[in-house]
């Protein structure tokens, strides 16, 4: 294996981990949403119940409607995450492609944003 080849499958590896790790942040806040969402109906309903002697109907219309946007949100959020780990596997596609296909030009790349990033992180010390 050529040092080119070497260092063009490196810098897949980097952008597919990067990716991932996206996709795996963007999953951790869907997530993180979920679980608010959960707390905040739990709270909720904790509270309807000692209110639903008083206004029995009106709550339990609200409770219904609430339960129905809870559940158009978690599938909005599963299907913005399937979405998002689409994009992301396109992306790395590309990436990967062109890595294979222009590997100077993409060792070019990465020395200049590493560069950038060492200059951007230099200034914060």
């Amino acid at each position: 294996m050529n040092p080119q080849t070497n260092t063009a499958e490196k810098a897949a590896d980097h952008t597919i981990a990067a990716t991932e790790k996206l996709a795996d942040k963007a999953e951790r806040t869907v997530d993180s949403a979920r679980t608010y969402a959960n707390e905040a109906l739990d709270k909720a309903d904790a509270k309807v119940r000692t209110l639903r002697e008083d206004v029995k109907p009106a709550i339990d219309a609200l409770s219904a409607r609430v339960q129905g946007m809870a559940a158009r949100g978690k599938v909005a959020a599963t299907e913005t995450t399937a979405q998002a780990r689409e994009q992301f596997q396109k992306y790395s596609d590309k990436t990967t492609a062109y890595v294979a296909e222009k590997p100077l030009q993409s060792m070019a790349l990465a020395a200049a944003a590493g560069a950038a990033l060492a200059l951007l992180l230099g200034r914060r010390r």
